[in-house]
């Protein structure tokens, strides 16, 4: 790592870490221009429905009652305060500073156990990675869990998934988890670390 000391009128400053960016995605395919991708011996495919299952699906939408829609895209406010809630007790779990019990109460009480042993494997994959890292110190403080992007949907009134990218030094991680209404509470159903 290197470090940069600039010296001021008025005295120095504060030195500054320069650290490499961590690649948190891989480039989309529409990120491409599509020339690149293209190919003239391409053909070009008609993917909308046949006449007689488009009069259908116009017959089926004119009867069928306005209800409310499939999906809840934006999460409520109370839901996503329960996530960020979650992923931070997660975080605290992964980095060592809490023990992965402490997600027992956060959890739906069927699925504790299994949200729990999520927990303590992420913390014991963070922890063997500390051990193993080149070049690590015992007297170095450990680099701490991130969250680098959050995303969650509502897919449904009561339910609420959520995806998250965590950094620990140079390793990028992935959860995923879902969280259910459950006696006036948002509860954690399945946590899932990769």
């Amino acid at each position: 790592m290197r470090r940069i000391v600039e010296i001021a009128p008025d005295g120095p400053r504060p030195s500054i870490s320069l650290r490499p960016v961590p690649p948190c995605e891989p480039p989309f395919d529409d990120e491409i221009e599509p020339l690149m991708w293209a190919s003239a011996h391409q053909l070009a495919l008609d993917w909308s429905p046949p006449a007689l299952l488009r009069v259908a699906a116009e017959q089926a939408a004119a009867t069928t009652p306005a209800g409310p829609p499939a999906l809840v895209p934006e999460a409520s406010r109370e839901a996503k305060l329960a996530v960020h809630h979650f992923v931070r007790a997660c975080v605290e779990v992964l980095s060592g500073h809490r023990p992965p019990a402490h997600l027992r109460k956060l959890a739906v009480p069927a699925e504790a156990s299994a949200v729990v042993a999520q927990g303590l494997v992420g913390a014991r994959r963070v922890a063997q990675l500390r051990r193993a890292g080149p070049g690590r110190r015992s007297a170095r403080r450990p680099s701490p869990v991130a969250v680098i992007k959050l995303r969650m949907c509502q897919p449904r009134p009561g339910v609420v998934e959520a995806a998250v990218a965590l950094v620990t030094g140079e390793r990028t991680w992935a959860m995923a988890l879902r969280m259910e209404l459950h006696q006036q509470a948002w509860c954690a159903t399945i946590l899932r670390l990769i």
